[in-house]
């Protein structure tokens, strides 16, 4: 067993570089995202809840929608058989 603690040092340090290297990309696309939702209602970018008049109209749009559809509860669902 203590030939392979160098191994396991290996593995354990390889292990956080990986993970820190993770960390820092989330936190990028974070302040990323915070960036975006900054300038977002400066820009036009439409907000959850506000539409043109012409979408009000009924025509339609390219965008797709915010929310999307909520996924049905599993057990409000009739069985198969």
């Amino acid at each position: 067993m203590p030939d392979n603690w160098g191994f396991v040092l290996a593995a354990y340090g390889l292990a956080a570089v990986v993970l820190i290297g993770y960390w820092r990309m989330l936190v990028r696309q974070e302040s990323d995202l915070e960036d975006r939702s900054r300038l977002a209602p400066s820009s036009g970018h439409l907000t959850p809840g506000s539409q043109t008049t012409s979408a009000r109209a009924g025509e339609r749009s390219h965008a797709a929608p915010i929310s999307g559809h909520p996924r049905p509860k599993p057990d409000s669902r009739d069985p198969l058989q």
